[in-house]
């Protein structure tokens, strides 16, 4: 992986001059976002020391496979337990950003979770399985991230070990989604291969996805860029009333 190499910023929320960039991870249920999310940890170096381990060791004693998202199950227990991990927010770390990522359930039942999380985001990861492709709730994602005002969006074809790695499957879906959100006037920063259970195109890039030229998911979420502070904003006042006394007005908002 390449080092990106920023000047120095004043110092942000985080209390570094690192910028901090707030993604939410959106897309139909069981595409794979907490897959994702568990491989991000571990690929990132940012799981604590014998979690992965343990984890493993537990599966093996049950006579089960191990699944990059019981890393997300075991970290929700402790969020749950009230140790180590924030109530709402995971958080790692890239070459170049302090990333703090927004959990976003897939369940449309849970839609209000979705738009809660998305409306706090700078940037959002949309993840599409490969296999099913391009999904309703994908497009309502999609289209409420429009909505929010959220321009920064990387999207990721998971389970490309589903259909062989196909290059021709996952321009199909590219092509499909891309048009979709530039429709809407969201413009994807990347549309990524990967197979997250396996890790090709979530750090490094393998021989399995050799077609493809862009950047990996971490390389796609060290080009998100934070969003301006406040004060560098333009004011925005609602106005509910004009006054009129003699020759002034008054604005009321």
């Amino acid at each position: 992986m390449n080092m990106i190499v920023t000047p120095a910023s004043p110092a942000t929320p985080n209390g570094t001059t690192r910028p901090q960039v707030r993604i939410v991870i959106v897309g139909h249920v069981d595409h794979g976002k907490s897959t994702l999310v568990g491989r991000l940890l571990h690929e990132t170096g940012s799981l604590p020391d014998g979690k992965l381990e343990m984890l493993k060791a537990v599966s093996a004693r049950r006579g089960m496979p191990f699944e990059w998202s019981f890393l997300l199950d075991a970290l929700q227990t402790e969020r749950d337990q009230g140790i180590t991990i924030d109530t709402t927010q995971i958080r790692f770390r890239t070459n170049s950003r302090d990333i703090v990522l927004i959990d976003a359930p897939g369940h449309a039942e849970f839609l209000r979770n979705m738009i809660t999380g998305a409306s706090q985001a700078d940037g959002a990861v949309l993840i599409i399985d490969a296999l099913e492709g391009v999904r309703d709730q994908t497009r309502r994602h999609g289209y409420l991230l429009h909505l929010l005002g959220v321009k920064q969006v990387a999207v990721v074809v998971n389970k490309m070990d589903r259909v062989d790695f196909s290059a021709e499957r996952f321009q199909e879906i590219s092509d499909e989604i891309s048009a979709h959100l530039n429709g809407l006037g969201v413009k994807p920063t990347a549309v990524i291969p990967i197979s997250a259970r396996d890790g090709d195109g979530v750090a490094e890039r393998t021989g399995r996805i050799g077609w493809y030229k862009g950047p990996t998911v971490v390389e796609a979420l060290d080009q998100l860029q934070p969003a301006r502070p406040l004060e560098a904003l333009a004011l925005r006042l609602p106005v509910q009333a004009i006054y009129k006394f003699d020759d002034r007005r008054i604005v009321a908002g």
